[in-house]
């Protein structure tokens, strides 16, 4: 299965045997019967375990369902190459979007977050420059200031800060659009741009298969009229309420199996530890095989969360959630196979997947009334462990 977000690192997989909270419910299973070893299977008390650094990506995490994907915009753009929440004018500054000689701006204006999303027509090669290869690339980085007239401030300055890193830069003038700030390097086939929208700048970066400069401003133009909309629905958090922010807005992320012992104080971080509310849970959207992303759109998946190997959505319904995990079965590639599932678990699935000389993975699929998860791992045993407590964590929450 692709998706636009892949998982974190895998977790260590914890040994022994631990007691299973819950109690029986009439016509399901005793959770508590269930070998979970030793992950926790009670719900988590995230606001009680906010950590200062939490609130910026808070934020950023609600620009990631403000975003326009690359993909709705050009349907060339198939593979993702890269989704991320960037807290730091360093991390942002290191985005294609934006070089690296914009890290004074950023700090000058006082950046408070951004959001970058990044697709392609090809995979991404790291072996070999984009620049070398006929991909259309589409990378947009969406920046939060704290106020309007900072931001219009911004965009001005960070496309003056880039334009003039090369003397052979020329200014391009995207139809529709006359506040917008872009340039590009006539005989190169990339643009820039910026475009304050109240108190975010849209900063993009584009690359066509050939210098075409008129099909490059279409193409900034194209995006930037998908994007106004999504922005004039955002509103940005006030600056001094960004502490306040839910970690957990729709309750997702306590359902979500977190490894180690429970309410241990985790950082939030947009790759590893994370809820994707509304729109944002786009991100996680299977790509391919087009059944998977078919049944994911029938199932009306309206959040996702994910912690370390676990990623866990919510469907419209039940029959939603058990549906999904059917059709992955039914799809597997080639380099996958299916394994044996957890005991006692009702319609848990498994697959282990090797793919050349990479290490196997092992995922299963487990689904709980309108909420289906996977877990994943290098053992199967271990993994198995992970289906049934997220499956007794899922029966706990309710």
């Amino acid at each position: 299965m692709t998706t636009r977000l892949g998982l974190g690192a895998l977790a260590v997989v914890l040994a022994g045997c631990a007691s299973v909270d819950g109690a029986a419910t009439a016509g399901e299973i005793d959770v508590r019967t269930l070998e979970v070893g030793s992950y926790t299977t009670a719900p988590a008390d995230l606001e009680a375990t906010y950590k200062p650094t939490d609130g910026p990506i808070l934020e950023g995490l609600r620009m990631a369902g403000a975003v326009v994907l690359p993909h709705e915009v050009d349907a060339a753009l198939t593979h993702n190459w890269g989704t991320d929440v960037l807290d730091t004018p360093r991390r942002a500054a290191e985005a294609s979007a934006i070089s690296n000689v914009n890290i004074p701006v950023l700090e000058r204006h006082r950046m408070i977050v951004a959001f970058d999303v990044a697709e392609g027509s090809r995979a991404f090669d790291k072996a070999t420059p984009s620049i070398d290869t006929d991909a259309r690339v589409t990378r947009i980085v969406l920046l939060r200031f704290p106020g309007a007239e900072t931001a219009a401030a911004a965009a001005r300055d960070l496309a003056a800060t880039d334009f003039g890193v090369s003397p052979e830069n020329q200014p391009v003038s995207i139809p529709g659009y006359p506040a917008a700030h872009a340039h590009w390097r006539p005989g190169i086939k990339t643009i820039g741009a910026t475009f304050a929208h109240g108190e975010v700048v849209v900063s993009l970066f584009l690359q066509h298969p050939t210098p075409d400069i008129d099909a490059l401003a279409r193409r900034v133009a194209a995006v930037l009229d998908a994007q106004k909309p999504l922005l004039d629905t955002f509103v940005p958090t006030a600056p001094d309420r960004i502490a306040e922010l839910p970690r957990d807005p729709d309750g997702l992320l306590r359902r979500t199996l977190i490894p180690g012992p429970a309410n241990q104080q985790i950082a939030m971080s947009s790759r590893e530890f994370a809820a994707w509310p509304g729109r944002a849970s786009l991100h996680y959207r299977p790509t391919e095989p087009a059944e998977l992303a078919a049944a994911w759109d029938r199932g009306g998946v309206d959040s996702v969360a994910n912690s370390y190997t676990t990623t866990l959505f919510r469907f419209r319904d039940d029959n939603a959630a058990a549906a999904f995990g059917a059709t992955w079965q039914d799809t597997l590639s080639a380099a996958a196979h299916p394994v044996a599932g957890p005991d006692r678990v009702p319609g848990a699935r498994c697959a282990e997947r090797r793919a050349g000389s990479a290490p196997a993975v092992v995922r299963c699929y487990v689904s709980y009334r309108r909420y289906g998860a996977f877990v994943s791992g290098p053992a199967a045993a271990g993994v198995r462990q992970q289906a049934a407590a997220q499956y007794a964590l899922l029966a706990n929450a309710q």
